[in-house]
Protein backbone atom coordinates (compact mmCIF):
# COMPACT_ATOMS: atom_id res chain seq x y z
CA UNK A 1 0.00 0.00 0.00
CA UNK A 2 1.41 3.39 -0.96
CA UNK A 3 2.07 6.11 1.62
CA UNK A 4 -0.84 8.28 0.46
CA UNK A 5 -3.32 5.42 0.96
CA UNK A 6 -1.91 4.80 4.45
CA UNK A 7 -2.22 8.53 5.20
CA UNK A 8 -5.79 8.47 3.95
CA UNK A 9 -6.81 5.58 6.19
CA UNK A 10 -4.87 6.67 9.26
CA UNK A 11 -5.20 10.43 9.14
CA UNK A 12 -8.25 11.06 6.97
CA UNK A 13 -6.28 12.85 4.27
CA UNK A 14 -8.70 13.61 1.50
CA UNK A 15 -7.49 13.10 -2.03
CA UNK A 16 -9.44 14.19 -5.08
CA UNK A 17 -11.31 11.35 -6.72
CA UNK A 18 -10.67 12.73 -10.18
CA UNK A 19 -7.50 14.15 -11.66
CA UNK A 20 -7.11 17.85 -12.28
CA UNK A 21 -7.55 18.01 -16.05
CA UNK A 22 -5.22 20.16 -18.11
CA UNK A 23 -5.65 21.41 -21.66
CA UNK A 24 -3.39 18.61 -22.93
CA UNK A 25 -5.77 16.00 -21.46
CA UNK A 26 -8.81 16.94 -23.53
CA UNK A 27 -9.66 16.66 -27.24
CA UNK A 28 -8.75 19.76 -29.27
CA UNK A 29 -12.44 20.38 -30.00
CA UNK A 30 -12.91 21.39 -26.35
CA UNK A 31 -9.86 23.66 -25.98
CA UNK A 32 -11.82 26.89 -26.42
CA UNK A 33 -14.47 25.74 -23.93
CA UNK A 34 -11.78 24.73 -21.45
CA UNK A 35 -10.04 28.12 -21.66
CA UNK A 36 -13.30 30.06 -21.39
CA UNK A 37 -14.59 27.96 -18.47
CA UNK A 38 -11.39 28.01 -16.42
CA UNK A 39 -10.74 31.70 -16.98
CA UNK A 40 -14.26 32.77 -16.02
CA UNK A 41 -14.40 34.74 -12.78
CA UNK A 42 -16.56 32.28 -10.85
CA UNK A 43 -13.85 31.29 -8.40
CA UNK A 44 -14.70 27.64 -9.14
CA UNK A 45 -11.72 26.85 -11.33
CA UNK A 46 -10.84 23.53 -9.68
CA UNK A 47 -14.36 22.15 -9.87
CA UNK A 48 -14.81 23.27 -13.48
CA UNK A 49 -11.37 21.99 -14.47
CA UNK A 50 -12.10 18.60 -12.91
CA UNK A 51 -15.39 18.40 -14.80
CA UNK A 52 -13.39 18.39 -18.04
CA UNK A 53 -12.66 14.72 -17.37
CA UNK A 54 -16.01 14.59 -19.21
CA UNK A 55 -15.58 17.49 -21.68
CA UNK A 56 -19.13 17.51 -23.06
CA UNK A 57 -20.63 17.68 -19.57
CA UNK A 58 -18.21 20.43 -18.53
CA UNK A 59 -19.07 22.40 -21.65
CA UNK A 60 -22.80 22.08 -20.95
CA UNK A 61 -22.49 23.12 -17.31
CA UNK A 62 -20.24 26.03 -18.15
CA UNK A 63 -22.77 27.05 -20.79
CA UNK A 64 -25.40 27.38 -18.07
CA UNK A 65 -23.14 29.65 -16.02
CA UNK A 66 -22.15 31.68 -19.08
CA UNK A 67 -25.80 32.15 -20.00
CA UNK A 68 -26.58 33.37 -16.48
CA UNK A 69 -23.79 35.93 -16.67
CA UNK A 70 -24.15 37.02 -20.27
CA UNK A 71 -27.88 37.04 -20.88
CA UNK A 72 -28.95 38.70 -17.68
CA UNK A 73 -28.31 42.09 -16.25
CA UNK A 74 -27.41 40.48 -12.94
CA UNK A 75 -24.64 42.34 -11.21
CA UNK A 76 -21.55 40.38 -10.18
CA UNK A 77 -22.03 41.17 -6.48
CA UNK A 78 -25.48 39.52 -6.59
CA UNK A 79 -24.03 36.41 -8.27
CA UNK A 80 -21.36 36.21 -5.55
CA UNK A 81 -23.86 36.83 -2.74
CA UNK A 82 -25.90 33.89 -4.02
CA UNK A 83 -22.77 31.72 -4.34
CA UNK A 84 -21.63 32.53 -0.82
CA UNK A 85 -25.08 31.85 0.59
CA UNK A 86 -25.37 28.48 -1.13
CA UNK A 87 -21.86 27.39 -0.18
CA UNK A 88 -22.49 28.38 3.44
CA UNK A 89 -25.87 26.65 3.62
CA UNK A 90 -24.38 23.46 2.15
CA UNK A 91 -21.35 23.76 4.42
CA UNK A 92 -18.91 23.67 1.53
CA UNK A 93 -15.85 25.54 2.76
CA UNK A 94 -13.89 24.93 -0.45
CA UNK A 95 -16.49 26.66 -2.61
CA UNK A 96 -16.90 29.43 -0.01
CA UNK A 97 -13.16 30.11 -0.07
CA UNK A 98 -13.12 30.04 -3.87
CA UNK A 99 -15.93 32.60 -4.21
CA UNK A 100 -14.86 34.87 -1.33
CA UNK A 101 -11.99 36.76 -3.06
CA UNK A 102 -14.12 37.31 -6.15
CA UNK A 103 -16.99 38.55 -3.95
CA UNK A 104 -14.74 41.07 -2.24
CA UNK A 105 -13.32 42.20 -5.55
CA UNK A 106 -16.76 42.85 -7.06
CA UNK A 107 -17.98 44.80 -4.05
CA UNK A 108 -19.87 42.47 -1.74
CA UNK A 109 -19.73 44.35 1.55
CA UNK A 110 -18.00 42.72 4.52
CA UNK A 111 -21.23 43.13 6.49
CA UNK A 112 -22.98 40.89 3.96
CA UNK A 113 -20.15 38.35 3.95
CA UNK A 114 -20.10 38.26 7.76
CA UNK A 115 -23.89 37.81 7.99
CA UNK A 116 -23.87 34.97 5.47
CA UNK A 117 -20.93 33.30 7.23
CA UNK A 118 -22.65 33.63 10.62
CA UNK A 119 -25.84 32.18 9.17
CA UNK A 120 -27.85 35.26 10.14
CA UNK A 121 -28.43 36.68 6.65
CA UNK A 122 -30.73 38.33 5.70
CA UNK A 123 -31.22 39.68 9.23
CA UNK A 124 -29.29 42.89 9.77
CA UNK A 125 -28.71 43.51 6.06
CA UNK A 126 -30.12 46.16 3.81
CA UNK A 127 -33.18 44.75 2.03
CA UNK A 128 -31.50 45.20 -1.38
CA UNK A 129 -28.66 42.93 -0.16
CA UNK A 130 -30.51 40.49 2.05
CA UNK A 131 -33.15 39.48 -0.48
CA UNK A 132 -30.62 37.49 -2.53
CA UNK A 133 -29.53 35.44 0.50
CA UNK A 134 -33.14 35.03 1.62
CA UNK A 135 -34.28 33.81 -1.79
CA UNK A 136 -31.32 31.39 -2.01
CA UNK A 137 -32.10 29.93 1.41
CA UNK A 138 -35.74 29.43 0.53
CA UNK A 139 -34.87 27.63 -2.71
CA UNK A 140 -32.45 25.35 -0.86
CA UNK A 141 -35.13 24.68 1.72
CA UNK A 142 -37.65 23.87 -1.05
CA UNK A 143 -40.08 26.45 0.32
CA UNK A 144 -40.15 29.66 -1.67
CA UNK A 145 -42.90 31.80 -0.19
CA UNK A 146 -45.17 33.85 -2.43
CA UNK A 147 -44.00 37.06 -0.74
CA UNK A 148 -40.37 36.23 -1.52
CA UNK A 149 -41.19 35.37 -5.11
CA UNK A 150 -43.11 38.63 -5.49
CA UNK A 151 -40.19 40.62 -4.07
CA UNK A 152 -37.76 38.96 -6.50
CA UNK A 153 -39.98 39.42 -9.53
CA UNK A 154 -40.56 43.04 -8.52
CA UNK A 155 -36.78 43.57 -8.55
CA UNK A 156 -35.75 41.52 -11.58
CA UNK A 157 -38.91 40.43 -13.41
CA UNK A 158 -39.93 36.91 -14.35
CA UNK A 159 -36.82 36.24 -16.48
CA UNK A 160 -34.58 37.49 -13.67
CA UNK A 161 -36.37 35.27 -11.15
CA UNK A 162 -35.82 32.26 -13.41
CA UNK A 163 -32.17 33.20 -13.85
CA UNK A 164 -31.69 33.58 -10.09
CA UNK A 165 -33.40 30.25 -9.44
CA UNK A 166 -31.10 28.52 -11.93
CA UNK A 167 -28.09 30.30 -10.37
CA UNK A 168 -28.94 28.98 -6.91
CA UNK A 169 -29.34 25.47 -8.34
CA UNK A 170 -26.09 25.83 -10.30
CA UNK A 171 -24.14 26.71 -7.16
CA UNK A 172 -25.86 23.90 -5.27
CA UNK A 173 -24.80 21.48 -7.99
CA UNK A 174 -21.23 22.78 -7.99
CA UNK A 175 -21.03 22.41 -4.21
CA UNK A 176 -22.33 18.85 -4.41
CA UNK A 177 -19.96 17.97 -7.27
CA UNK A 178 -17.04 19.51 -5.37
CA UNK A 179 -17.91 17.34 -2.36
CA UNK A 180 -18.44 14.24 -4.52
CA UNK A 181 -15.06 14.71 -6.21
CA UNK A 182 -13.45 15.44 -2.80
CA UNK A 183 -11.79 18.61 -4.04
CA UNK A 184 -10.01 20.79 -1.52
CA UNK A 185 -10.60 23.98 -3.48
CA UNK A 186 -13.37 25.38 -5.65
Amino acid sequence: MCLTMIQYYLFGVIMARLPMVTISDIPDAYNESFHRATERRSGLTSTVQTLFAHPRMAQLLDGIYAEILESSAMEAWIVCTVGLTVSHELDNQAIWEAILPVAREVGVRETVIDAIYAGTAPRGLLPKEGIWAHFSKEILGSQVRDSTWQAITHLVGDEGAITLSVLVCYYEMMCRLNTTFELESG
